[in-house]
C-alpha cells in the first residue's frame, strides 16, 4: 500500500480497512488474506475529510476536466426541493396529514389511544445534495427541536428524541434541544390518549432539507412494490 501515481495524479492504492471480502475474482488465483489495516495506522498519507480542505480541490479537478481531451462530460441537472413532504405514520398504519402549519411549527390531529406515532419525510444525503466534498452519507430526513402532545386540556412534552439513547429512525447528536430524523423515526407518546380522548401533536421542525426529488421517486416506488 502506498501513493501512486495513476492518470497523471498522485492517488492512493487500495487500503483494506475490513471490506476485502466483498471484491469477487474469478479464476486460479489465490487471495493471501492480511490483517485488517486502518486509515489512521496505515495510510500512505493522512487522511483529510474536512469540507475546508476537499471542496477546494473538488473544485479544481471539476474545473480541469473538460479540458483532458475525450473527457467532457454532460452536464447533470439535478432537481431538489425544500419541501420535507412532513407527516405521520400511527402504529395501525394510517397516515396523518399536518392539520395546521405556521412557519416551522407542524400540528397533527392524533386519533385516541395512539401511543406512539413515525414521523416520516423525505431524506437526502448531504454528500448527494450538497456534494461529494461533505463527508457525510447518512440520509437526513428533519431536524425535530421541541414537541407537544395537547390532551384535552393538559399538555405533555414529549422529549424521546432528545435522549441520549434515542428510539429508531434517529441520528445520535451531540445537540441537546433538537435530533434528526432519517425520514422515518419513532415517537414514542407515552399513555397520554386514553380510548375516546383525541389529542393534538405539534413539533417545531429546526431545520428541514434540501431533498433529492429523485430520491422520493425512489422512495414511493419501493413503497409500491413491498
Amino acid at each position: 500500500h502506498s501513493v501512486i501515481t495513476a492518470d497523471g495524479m498522485l492517488t492512493e492504492s487500495y487500503l483494506d480497512t475490513g471490506n476485502r471480502s466483498a471484491f469477487q475474482q474469478k479464476g486460479k488465483v489465490v487471495r493471501i488474506g492480511g490483517t485488517v489495516k486502518t486509515w489512521a495506522n496505515n495510510a500512505g498519507a493522512p487522511l483529510e475529510v474536512a469540507r475546508a480542505f476537499v471542496e477546494p480541490l473538488f473544485h479544481a479537478l471539476e474545473g480541469r476536466e473538460n479540458s483532458v481531451l475525450g473527457c467532457r462530460l454532460p452536464e447533470e441537472t439535478v432537481e431538489t426541493t425544500s419541501n420535507p413532504d412532513l407527516h405521520l405514520v400511527t402504529e395501525t398504519g394510517a397516515t396523518i396529514r399536518p392539520m395546521r402549519q405556521n412557519g416551522q411549527k407542524y400540528s397533527f390531529m392524533l386519533p385516541p389511544g395512539t401511543q406512539s406515532v413515525r414521523i416520516v419525510s423525505r431524506a437526502s444525503r448531504p454528500a448527494d445534495v450538497i456534494g461529494p466534498f461533505v463527508d457525510d452519507r447518512r440520509y437526513m430526513g428533519v431536524a425535530v427541536a421541541d414537541v407537544r402532545l395537547l390532551c384535552a386540556t393538559q399538555p405533555y412534552n414529549i422529549t424521546a428524541h432528545l435522549q441520549a439513547e434515542k428510539p429508531e429512525g434517529w441520528h445520535a447528536s451531540k445537540a441537546t434541544d433538537y435530533a434528526w430524523t432519517n425520514g422515518n423515526a419513532v415517537l414514542p407518546l407515552g399513555a397520554h390518549l386514553p380510548a375516546g380522548t383525541m389529542g393534538i401533536l405539534s413539533m417545531n421542525i429546526r431545520a428541514a432539507g434540501p431533498y433529492l426529488v429523485n430520491d422520493q421517486q425512489k422512495k414511493e416506488m419501493a413503497a409500491r412494490s413491498a
